[in-house]
C-alpha cells in the first residue's frame, strides 16, 4: 500500500513554483494539493504555463484560509524546515527524510498525511510549527539552506514515495486522543510537584507523533496509564 500525501503550502508567492509544484505532485502519482492564502493567483499565467500536465492538479488545488482547514481530516502532519537553529530552544527535534520514510515503512492502513511547506521567503510559523505531528529537515549547504520551495517538494515525494506500508495498522486519532488526555491527567495530579506540568504534556504529545505508534503499541500504554490514573484517583498525592 503506497502511502497518500496531502500537500500543503503555506502562502505561496510566485506562480512559476506553485505551477512547478504542482507538476512535481503528478511525477510522483500525488494529487491532493492545498493551498492556504496563496499570494499569488493559482489560475495566472506562469501557474498555468509551468503546471505543463499537470494543469488537473492546478485546477483542483483547494485554497484554504489557514493552516487547520487545510490539516482537517488528515491522520499525520509532518511539517518542513530548513533552518535547525530555529528549533533549539523548543521541544521539536526535526528528523531527516530517511528516519521519517523508516518510520512510515513499518505501517500499513495510514490515512492521508499532510507535508506542510512554508513560505518562500520565512516558512513556517512557531504556531503553523506548533500544529505539526513531525518536522522534517533536507540536509543542504550551511551557506544557503533554504531551497526552492518546489524542489523542495521534490526532494520529499521522492524519498517518501518510495516506500510501501505494509506490515503495522497505526493507531487512529481517537486512540492517540485518549491516551493524550490519560497522560495529562496524571500530569494534572502532580502539578503541584512539577515545574513545567504543560510543557511535559507538550513534550508527550510531541514523542507520540514522531513514534508514528501503532495501534496496539496505544492500546498497551493506555492499559497501563489508565490502571495508573484509577490508582491515583483513589487516593491523595503528597506533592
Amino acid at each position: 500500500m503506497v502511502a497518500k500525501f496531502r500537500i500543503v503550502l503555506v502562502e505561496p508567492e510566485y506562480e512559476i513554483n506553485l505551477g512547478s509544484a504542482c507538476r512535481v505532485l503528478k511525477n510522483f502519482g500525488q494529487k491532493n494539493l492545498y493551498l492556504v492564502n496563496p499570494k499569488c493567483d493559482k489560475d495566472g499565467f506562469d501557474a498555468v504555463m509551468f503546471s505543463k500536465h499537470a494543469k488537473d492538479v492546478l485546477q483542483k488545488a483547494k485554497v484554504c484560509k489557514n493552516v487547520k482547514e487545510a490539516i482537517e481530516g488528515c491522520e499525520l502532519v509532518v511539517g518542513t524546515t530548513g533552518i535547525l537553529e530555529r528549533h533549539k530552544h523548543t521541544l521539536r527535534n526535526p528528523l531527516t527524510l530517511p528516519v521519517l520514510a523508516e518510520k512510515l515503512r513499518e505501517r500499513k492502513k495510514m490515512g492521508e498525511i499532510a507535508l506542510l511547506f512554508g513560505r518562500e521567503g520565512i516558512g513556517l510559523s512557531k504556531d503553523e510549527i506548533d500544529v505539526c505531528d513531525i518536522l522534517v529537515t533536507i540536509p543542504t549547504s550551511r551557506t544557503y539552506p533554504i531551497m526552492n520551495v518546489s524542489h523542495a517538494v521534490a526532494v520529499v515525494l521522492y524519498a517518501l514515495c518510495q516506500i510501501k506500508l505494509h506490515t503495522i495498522t497505526s493507531a487512529g486519532g481517537e486512540e492517540k486522543k485518549h491516551l493524550q488526555l490519560v497522560f495529562d491527567s496524571i500530569v494534572d495530579r502532580y502539578s503541584s510537584a512539577l515545574r513545567n506540568p504543560h510543557k511535559i504534556k507538550i513534550a508527550f504529545e510531541r514523542v507520540l507523533g514522531r513514534s508514528l505508534i501503532s495501534d496496539k503499541e496505544c492500546a498497551a500504554l493506555l492499559s497501563a496509564l489508565s490502571h495508573a490514573k484509577k490508582e491515583l484517583e483513589g487516593r491523595k498525592i503528597s506533592p
